[in-house]
C-alpha cells in the first residue's frame, strides 16, 4: 500500500522524528539519502524503519530485506524530506551511543584527538572522517561539543561515524586518563611551537578548541606542548577541521 496522505499517523510519526531532538528522545537516528542509509546499514546499525517511494521499493528489498518498508506517494516523502532534492530512501536507526569509555591499543601507538567547545557540525564530521581515515584511535569531544549524531555531523563524516570510537568526555577526565598511559598533549595554539622544529612521540592527543575561541587557557596550559601549524601566507589561522587534519596527518606518519 502506497500512503498518500500525510495524516497518516505512520507519516505523522517520521515526520516527528526527522527532528533531531525529537529522534534523540526516542534514541533512534534519521537517515536519509541513498547512500548515508546504505553506509549506516553496511556497517550494521540495527534499523527500526525504512522509508521509501515507490520506485525504490526495490532498494528496501535488496538492503533491509528483514524489514517490510514504509511506502510513500513522492508528495508526500518530499514534505517530511530534509533535503533540496529527496532521493526517495530513509532509515530510521537505533542510536548506537558514544563509546563509554577511552580506548588504547595494546602497541601503544594511540592517537587521539580531543575536540573542545566546536560547534560547527562539518568541522566536527570533517575531523571523525580524518580521524577514521588516518587511523586515529579515537575521538574525544568535550560535553558541550555538538551532537556527533546530528544530520549534518554524519553527512560530513561520510560514513565514518560509524568506524570510528567518539567519545564525550570532560577535559579532567581526559587528563587523568592520558597521565595514566602516559600519553603527550599537545595544544594546539598560536603561541605554540611550529610543527617540525620538535620531536613528536606516541601516545599522543592532539587538542583543538573552539572555532571562535581556540582551546580554553586552562586547557592548554594542562597540556605538554603547544603547537602550531607554519604558515606561509598572511592567515592568521586554519579552519579547525583543516588545522586537525594537518596534526592528524603528521602524527600518523608515526603508526
Amino acid at each position: 500500500m502506497i500512503i498518500t496522505s500525510r495524516d497518516n499517523p505512520n507519516v505523522k510519526r517520521i515526520a516527528k522524528l526527522t527532528k533531531r531532538s525529537e529522534a534523540k528522545k526516542e534514541g533512534l537516528i534519521y537517515l536519509e539519502g541513498t547512500r548515508l542509509c546504505e553506509e549506516a546499514l553496511s556497517s550494521g546499525q540495527k534499523t527500526e524503519e525504512v522509508i521509501v517511494t515507490e520506485d525504490k521499493i526495490s532498494w528496501a528489498k535488496e538492503f533491509t530485506p528483514g524489514t517490510e518498508p514504509l511506502v510513500l506517494s513522492k508528495d508526500v516523502f518530499s514534505k517530511i524530506s530534509q533535503t533540496v532534492n529527496p532521493q526517495g530512501v530513509a532509515i530510521v536507526i537505533e542510536e548506537p551511543g558514544l563509546a563509554s569509555d577511552i580506548p588504547a591499543k595494546d602497541d601503544g601507538k594511540d592517537i587521539y584527538a580531543v575536540l573542545e567547545n566546536i560547534q560547527d557540525p562539518g568541522n566536527l564530521g570533517t575531523i571523525i572522517r580524518m580521524a577514521d581515515a588516518f587511523g586515529l584511535t579515537a575521538v574525544i569531544i568535550s560535553p558541550s561539543t555538538c551532537d556527533p549524531f546530528n544530520d549534518k555531523v554524519i553527512r560530513a563524516t561520510m560514513g565514518s561515524v560509524w568506524h570510528i570510537p567518539v567519545v564525550r568526555k570532560t577535559m579532567d577526565e581526559c587528563f587523568d586518563f592520558f597521565a595514566r598511559s602516559k600519553t603527550e598533549t599537545l595544544a594546539m595554539h598560536l603561541k605554540g611551537t611550529e610543527l617540525g622544529t620538535g620531536e613528536l612521540k606516541l601516545p599522543c592527543a592532539f587538542f583543538i578548541g573552539n572555532e571562535g575561541d581556540g582551546l580554553t587557557e586552562e586547557t592548554s596550559s594542562r597540556c605538554s606542548k603547544l603547537v602550531k601549524i607554519p604558515m606561509k601566507g598572511k592567515a592568521e589561522s586554519l579552519n579547525a577541521a583543516v588545522a586537525a587534519s594537518v596534526i592528524g596527518y603528521e602524527l600518523s606518519k608515526l603508526l
